[in-house]
């Protein structure tokens, strides 16, 4: 029987890109990696000068989530009202509201984000 795992390296996780290569994503804990069923954790670093709003009014979840940023500055425009972001800073998105994230142009921009339910993160 294989040991139950706690602790999650953050450089032995997976990368994925997403966001239309916007983004470099590590699903750090979900059902797939530790079974857990009412959250899923994310760290998100977004190239420097990106964005990941795709179709002009970014995109929508049924999940609420939030995100922490870690790095670098940017922001995230919450139904089309933008908020400046730096390292320390918070932010809720609720259910449904259309949301993006960008990064400013000097450098990468590293957050996490936790969905409630876990859900979006399986699409990656």
């Amino acid at each position: 029987m294989a040991e139950k795992k706690y602790v999650f390296p953050i450089d032995e996780v997976a990368e994925k890109i997403t966001h239309g290569g916007s983004v470099r994503c590590k699903i750090v804990l979900d059902e797939e990696s530790c079974g857990i069923t009412r959250f899923s954790f994310l760290v998100n670093t977004m190239k420097a000068g990106l964005n990941c709003n795709q179709t002009g009014l970014g995109h929508s979840h049924e999940e609420e989530h939030c995100m922490h940023v870690l790095s670098g500055t940017g922001g995230i425009s919450i139904n089309e009202k933008p908020y400046n972001l730096k390292p320390g800073d918070t932010v809720y998105v609720p259910p449904g509201e259309m949301h993006y994230v960008w990064a400013d142009p000097l450098e990468d921009f590293t957050y996490i984000i936790i969905y409630s339910p876990p859900g979006p993160e399986k699409n990656l």
